[in-house]
């Protein structure tokens, strides 16, 4: 009898571990929500979401490409500069981090495509591209990034309503411990989506001569 329960016992636990993890809400604030799932290395996927009146999707492009301001509004993020334009819907990205003390700053070099996911719905993707530029000694180069910006646009009672989903995980590299990676994580989609709503809302950007516009992801690896 004590087998059978044991037998029990580790086939539940084994059913438990092959389920794949669920969202668990992490906050909401000023109506944003912030939601997390662990993957097997103990890492963070962060989702984060908020809806605002009265702006669109291509508000939101067009302060993507005043790369200058992007500090202001992205969470510890010291410089963002498009290294390479490689089609008018994808680009080849440098990002720098300004990680708080004691944390070491990292960089990112990315590819990211613009594409229409149904009529109401466009999606800005990333993923890590690290190879493109040549690593800088003073700085952790994050090797295993995947991120997305879902843009739903509606009209409601002939308003526009846009809402917008961040979903990123990457892996911070280094002796980082995962709780505090994972913490700044999560207070960073926070921090950065309450910032860009206000920024969106104020419409303090200016945008570049190369707005990324719809297209294909046909330099997508």
């Amino acid at each position: 009898m004590r087998q059978q329960m044991l037998l029990l016992a580790l086939l539940f636990s084994v059913q438990l571990a092959a389920q794949p993890a669920q969202w668990q809400l992490w906050k909401q604030y000023d109506g944003a929500s912030v939601h997390y799932k662990k993957h097997a290395n103990g890492i963070f996927e962060v989702q984060a979401e908020i809806t605002i009146e009265g702006v669109t999707a291509s508000d939101f492009m067009v302060l993507l490409s005043d790369t200058e301001s992007a500090p202001l509004w992205i969470e510890n993020v010291a410089n963002v500069q498009v290294l390479k334009r490689l089609s008018p819907s994808e680009n080849i990205v440098y990002t720098q981090f300004d990680s708080p003390w004691p944390v070491t700053d990292r960089d990112m070099v990315s590819y990211s495509c613009y594409r229409r996911v149904s009529d109401t719905q466009t999606e800005l993707t990333i993923a890590a591209f690290p190879d493109f530029l040549d690593k800088r000694e003073e700085v952790i180069r994050i090797t295993d990034l995947k991120a997305s910006w879902l843009l739903t646009e509606v009209r409601n009672q002939g308003l526009t309503q846009l809402t917008i989903r961040h979903v990123v995980y990457a892996d911070p590299g280094g002796a980082l411990p995962h709780w505090l990676s994972n913490k700044i994580g999560l207070k960073s989609a926070l921090h950065t989506l309450l910032a860009l709503k206000q920024r969106l809302l104020d419409k303090t950007f200016q945008p570049n001569e190369q707005i990324t516009q719809l297209g294909d992801c046909t330099h997508q690896q």
